[in-house]
């Protein structure tokens, strides 16, 4: 079989970077997308050489050899293995393992599953949704005091006029025509360790057995669409930069009746001009005039949580550290915080006035 083109089909250099390959295929998925009126079979081409090259151990194999099988079962791009690893039962049709002939994952799994030397063994199952990953910025404020942010999420979702059925409201069921009823399909393998039936989910019904008489002529029966989902994402308190929330259920709808997936959400909290988190403790840096950092007195000083009156001892030094217990941020478990310390800058005037160069001056015969 002639080796695949990957880099002519997404229209890429040889030499192009993971993030050229990754713009490239977001563009022609989006263009050739079945859901938006795209081309199914080249949305399959432009996936399956996406797959590849964005892969670095796949991709080595692509460049070097013409094609895929690191796997040890059956070849990305078809073709033959090195060296023509093929078998050949006899009949005149040659077992080939590039041709995907040889499934280790499915012998197996048949094998210890009863199915060996021909037997069967219905399995019906409901694959759960697709699970959705997101970035979401948030404040330095959100991550320490916690909050609510709205988020707008593309994704599959159930069919609003079907609600997931794939037939039109009140249309009888029917006995699905490709399995008969059964949910499932039987697939009969070769293999040079003997016959296998392969047992699958009938693609047709996704299992159920059912087919709709008339199909919903919103999803033409597919049970879901493309929309535009608003969520309301609570961020817990004390949560920290890069850590990721999980929503269950909030992911895409199941094309097989399962379960929906779930939605993670990795937080990106931005920096603050005037605080720093070191752990469950916030930092934060207090210009003093020379005659507050002598004399001391009270100043106002502004907090997350809003302004306090913070205690200045007398001869305070720059680089002194004032420590404001319960002002840091939450504890992950929500409950406690940390401290807020304070570090003193003395602020010298760059150009003192005839006055205080005075004062210096008698501060230094002093000896200060």
């Amino acid at each position: 079989m002639p080796k695949k083109d990957y880099y002519s089909l997404l229209g890429v250099a040889q030499n192009s970077t993971k993030e050229e390959i990754k713009k490239k295929y977001r563009e022609l998925a989006h263009k050739y997308h079945p859901d938006k009126g795209g081309d199914e079979a080249r949305f399959k081409e432009i996936n399956e050489a996406y797959q590849v090259l964005s892969d670095d151990q796949k991709r080595a194999q692509y460049d070097q050899f013409g094609q895929v099988f690191s796997d040890g079962g059956g070849s990305a791009s078809g073709g033959e293995w090195p060296g023509g690893f093929r078998f050949d039962f006899g009949d005149g049709r040659p077992f080939d393992f590039a041709q995907g002939d040889f499934d280790f994952s499915n012998i197996f799994e048949d094998f210890f599953g009863g199915n060996f030397g021909g037997g069967t063994r219905a399995r019906t199952r409901e694959r759960k949704g697709r699970d959705l990953r997101i970035d979401l910025d948030i404040s330095f404020e959100e991550s320490v005091l916690g909050g609510k942010r709205g988020v707008e999420i593309e994704k599959l979702s159930r069919c609003s006029r079907c609600s997931g059925s794939g037939g039109e409201p009140g249309a009888k069921l029917k006995n699905c025509p490709t399995c008969q009823g059964k949910g499932n399909v039987q697939k009969n393998q070769r293999t040079f360790l003997g016959s296998f039936t392969q047992v699958t989910i009938c693609p047709e019904c996704a299992g159920s057995g059912k087919k709709p008489e008339i199909v919903c002529i919103h999803c033409k029966g597919r049970g879901v669409e493309q929309k535009i989902e608003q969520l309301e994402v609570f961020i817990p308190k004390g949560i920290r930069d890069g850590e990721v929330l999980k929503i269950t259920g909030k992911g895409e709808a199941s094309l097989t009746g399962g379960t929906p997936g779930d939605l993670y959400i990795r937080l990106r909290v931005a920096p603050h001009k005037i605080f720093r988190r070191q752990g469950d403790d916030l930092i934060m840096q207090l210009p003093l005039r020379l005659s507050q950092a002598i004399l001391g007195g009270a100043i106002s000083v502004d907090t997350l949580d809003g302004s306090i009156q913070l205690k200045i001892p007398e001869g305070t030094q720059a680089g002194d550290i004032l420590k404001v217990r319960g002002k840091g941020s939450y504890l992950a478990s929500g409950y406690g915080r940390g401290d807020l310390f304070i570090e003193i800058k003395v602020e010298i005037p760059k150009k003192p006035v005839k006055q205080i160069k005075e004062i210096a001056e008698k501060l230094k015969e002093e000896g200060f």
